[in-house]
């Protein structure tokens, strides 16, 4: 049987999935296979690929493990990146709270996949460094994507871009029916908050009287149930009595 021919994006894929002491050795067999079906070019640069970094491999493993939050992170990054020179401010700080949202998620899966790996926190650090730097430019998206980096990023033009993540683009002023609209909401706003704050302080007095109401009914309880053991045990004397007297009649009869 003709053993079938190595689909080669497939085995890159699963070769960086690899744990990261099982890279050059699955490298190095890919390459072998490849050669040995006279696939010289393809295995010659199989062989000179670099194994991840740490963190590269980290920031890999999460792209399979957590492929949804990275896909957030992609897009995230992607709105930010296009909004340098595009976008509203609005859209613009959505994908800066997108970006923070996946970031976060990120970061405690790769604390616990270093600490299951034994990799160390700075790894952690430099691996959340490299997902957000490969989502700021399309060959990094693709990249993560596959999950094939192979080392740390920086995010691009970093001087420019680390001011991306603190300032939106400047905002156009709203034209005048918008603030109208805006002061209209504004003043909605507090007139509910206002009410709300008023029936909070109303349900609280009730409360407190409602305790006051149940504490006296508690206590008049209690002095109801002592006067009705004093009973009891008045109506046990008289029983008692009454017996004695029952005697008495027959013993004279």
């Amino acid at each position: 049987m003709v053993a079938a021919a190595v689909d080669l994006e497939n085995e890159l894929d699963e070769l960086y999935r690899l744990p990261l002491s099982e890279f050059t050795p699955g490298r190095n067999d890919l390459a072998k296979r490849l050669k040995a079906e006279g696939r010289d070019a393809e295995s010659d640069e199989v062989k000179a690929l670099k194994k991840p970094s740490v963190a590269a491999w980290l920031a890999n493993r999460l792209a399979v493990e957590r492929e949804l939050d990275v896909q957030r992170l992609r897009k995230a990054g992607e709105s930010l990146a296009k909004g340098q020179t595009s976008g509203s401010a609005e859209s613009f700080r959505e994908a800066q709270q997108e970006e923070r949202h996946a970031l976060g998620r990120l970061t405690d899966a790769a604390a616990e996949l270093a600490a299951r790996e034994g990799a160390s926190s700075t790894a952690v650090d430099r691996a959340m460094q490299t997902l957000r730097a490969a989502s700021l430019t399309e060959e990094g998206r693709e990249l993560l994507r596959r999950g094939r980096i192979t080392e740390e990023l920086e995010p691009p033009g970093f001087e420019a871009l680390a001011g991306l993540v603190v300032q939106p683009p400047p905002a156009k002023a709203p034209a005048k029916g918008k603030r109208r609209d805006d002061q209209k909401a504004l003043k909605e706003a507090r007139e509910r908050a206002k009410a709300l704050r008023e029936e909070e302080r109303e349900l609280e007095a009730a409360a407190r009287e409602a305790g006051r109401e149940a504490a006296r009914a508690e206590k008049h309880a209690a002095e109801l149930r002592e006067r009705a053991d004093e009973a009891r045990s008045a109506a046990e004397g008289a029983a008692a009595r009454r017996a004695e007297a029952d005697d008495e009649v027959k013993r004279l009869s």
